[in-house]
């Protein structure tokens, strides 16, 4: 009987069990393992897993397939314990949201007659543990395979065939590769959302902005309730990366400051949010890939002409009325100065 083995069954666990029970073939076996008896026991009542073993060595016993879906600090203490328990032929893969240290401890820790793919389902919820999985919760989301140079290509075509039998789109990926990218879309927006949150928090008008706030900031700030452990490991296996996008993401927030401090230009202003809006409502269309990128027109500010093409004529000729109200402002300046200057 074939056995997949998923060490782990909190959201991505179970969910992965659960789109095995759906999808998979005949006769599969699924065998969970959690150091969380309520997580093991939840994936079991919720029919994610066939069995459960305490012991995640016992576990791996016989399984061709090795999950391994916990919080990524806590994959180096996982391989240490089962790598003597793993049959030969065997693949591990893992589900973490960093890579680089991930296939460095596989290469350190794991018996060479196994092959270790590494994984990212890039899918998720901020709901926790097997009660909530879903054996959808896959479909259509990236599923990010980082394999090492030297694992066997039929290995990687089983970590490959686990990801689209779940409805995922294998995207294969360097680690390093992919630590800087999800850095930048993943890790970064959830520790903007915390230093938001805490920054209206720690406000002594905190009783007043609780009560007023709404979808926008709680859509925002979404992310600070991330797992902690999850968002912990993240942090800190992907330090460096993340820093590098803070520092980043402060510059762009001083240019947004500038644009909007600066008083003599609204028109400015206005076409710099209206060309993000516009990117931002393509990207959330679809408009995504190198493609796309290389093609965009908006990387310079348009003239009139285009700017009715893109904006449409209601914008344009708001953006217009901003720049001849700019103008006005700075020429009465002017005007002010030299009088003043006449004056003294």
């Amino acid at each position: 009987m074939p056995r997949v083995a998923i060490i782990g069954t909190g959201l991505i666990g179970a969910s992965i069990g659960l789109g095995l029970q759906a999808n998979g073939a005949p006769g599969l076996e699924i065998v969970g393992s959690d150091r969380f008896r309520d997580n093991a026991r939840g994936a079991e009542q919720v029919h994610a897993v066939d069995r459960v073993e305490a012991d995640p060595r016992k576990a791996v016993q016989g399984a061709g397939l090795v999950i391994i879906a916990v919080p990524i600090l806590a994959i180096h203490e996982v391989m240490e314990e089962i790598a003597g328990s793993l049959e030969p032929g065997a693949v591990v893969t893992d589900t973490g949201s960093t890579k680089g240290d991930v296939l460095r401890w596989a290469c350190e820790l794991l018996p060479s007659n196994v092959a270790f793919v590494g994984g990212h389902p890039m899918a998720g919820k901020t709901e926790t543990g097997p009660r909530a999985a879903d054996a959808k919760l896959f479909e259509g989301a990236r599923w990010v395979i980082a394999a090492p140079r030297n694992v066997p290509g039929d290995a990687v075509e089983v970590v490959n065939g686990l990801a689209k039998g779940l409805g995922a789109l294998p995207q294969f990926m360097d680690a390093m590769e992919h630590d800087a990218y999800v850095a930048a879309i993943s890790h970064l927006p959830m520790a903007a959302a915390t230093a938001l949150f805490r920054l209206a928090r720690s406000s002594e008008a905190w009783p007043e902005l609780s009560v007023l706030a709404s979808t926008g900031f709680k859509d925002t700030t979404r992310l600070t309730a991330t797992e902690p452990a999850m968002a912990h490991d993240i942090l800190i296996t992907n330090r460096e990366q993340i820093v590098g996008w803070l520092r980043r993401y402060r510059e762009e927030l001083r240019k947004l400051e500038d644009e909007i401090a600066n008083v003599t230009d609204e028109a400015a202003l206005f076409r710099s949010i209206s060309e993000t809006n516009l990117q931002y409502t393509g990207f959330r269309e679809g408009v995504v890939g190198r493609q796309e990128i290389h093609d965009n027109m908006l990387d310079e500010i348009p003239e009139a002409g285009m700017m009715d093409l893109i904006l449409g004529g209601a914008l344009a000729e708001r953006a217009r009325e901003l720049q001849k109200r700019s103008e006005e402002r700075l020429a009465e300046s002017e005007r002010e100065m030299r009088s003043g200057g006449r004056g003294a």
